[in-house]
């Protein structure tokens, strides 16, 4: 990180919190080789298989071994997976809380700020390096685990013990969205900093900021892009498709629940049917949907960065004019 051709409050930023700069690009490292060693991990899987002559579902005795082989590798190569899906989880709130204490307001709370602004370094210059020093490297290093991730799920793990683009821990591991968040909870990190001026208790408020910003819009998502419905009869949509609801029509247009019915499993259908529906309906997100979700949903994370950001300056003008 020193080695940079920064100059100025760039250049101090990355002195202040080298140690945490270089951890954070040896945690990457580790979630890069996490996820390498998934896929490596099944693929070796798949021709140990394949080298027996065996499937998974042979019927020959002789293949039992190896396939249950195949399957507790193909289940590790999973896990390993999930584990950094993780890691991408609580990636946004580790970040906001980062900026909030040790970058913003550790020096608010001690007072060493005021060196800065001695130097020829404005208030204002002073917080756009404590942000822009971050979000650089999200820039660079989020979309590196996006992809990687990408690569190692699509294939493996994926397609004999598949999860989907919809799953929460899935959704938020690929595309443009890590990216998205990742900037939300920088710039929720700076505004909480500022206004909280207290290093432990920042870090905690911007971690909860940033998590509830996250459920929120994880609870809205299936809402970001208009729903395809579908109607007939015993219908069983299969693959990537995102069941948002089901029921039944009435006669008249109007929907009515299962949730009504369940308790009777046996006479479910005479039950709906006794209630009015005549036809199945399914309220799903077709694979399709992936791309324009990912953009409204990053569209929506960008719109709160940069107003968190117009705030943080704001309160810092308003504080130290």
């Amino acid at each position: 990180m020193t080695a940079l051709a920064l100059k100025g409050p760039h250049w101090v930023t990355v002195r202040q919190h080298r140690r945490a700069l270089w951890w954070s690009l040896v945690l990457v490292a580790a979630a890069v080789a996490v996820l390498v060693t998934s896929r490596v991990w099944s693929d070796s899987a798949v021709d140990a298989l394949r080298s027996a002559g065996c499937t998974v579902d042979s019927p020959d005795r002789s293949c039992f071994q190896s396939a249950r082989d195949y399957t507790d590798d193909q289940w590790i190569a999973r896990d390993l997976v999930r584990y950094a899906s993780l890691g991408m989880l609580v990636l946004p709130g580790l970040l906001g809380a980062f900026v909030a204490g040790p970058m913003i307001a550790r020096e608010l709370e001690s007072g060493t700020y005021k060196l800065a602004w001695t130097q020829s370094i404005s208030p204002a210059r002073w917080l756009a390096a404590k942000v822009t020093v971050p979000a650089a490297l999200a820039l660079t290093l989020v979309p590196l685990l996006s992809l990687t991730f990408h690569w190692s799920w699509s294939t493996g793990p994926a397609n004999d013990f598949p999860t989907y683009w919809y799953e929460p821990w899935v959704f938020v591991s690929f595309g443009v969205v890590p990216v998205a968040h990742a900037l939300l909870g920088l710039a929720l990190g700076a505004v909480t900093g500022l206004l909280v001026r207290r290093t432990v208790v920042a870090m905690a408020v911007a971690a909860l900021i940033t998590g509830t910003a996250l459920a929120v819009l994880a609870w809205l998502r299936d809402g970001l892009w208009p729903i395809r419905t579908l109607t007939g009869h015993g219908l069983s949509p299969k693959g990537e498709v995102w069941q948002v609801d089901r029921g039944m029509l009435t006669a008249s247009g109007e929907r009515i629940s299962w949730d009504g019915c369940v308790t009777q499993p046996q006479n479910a259908a005479r039950c709906m049917a006794d209630r009015g529906g005549v036809v199945d309906f399914i309220d799903v997100h077709p694979a399709s949907h992936y791309w324009p979700i990912q953009l409204v949903e990053t569209g929506i994370c960008l719109a709160l960065a940069a107003l968190a950001v117009f705030a943080a300056f704001r309160v810092l003008r308003a504080r130290h004019p």
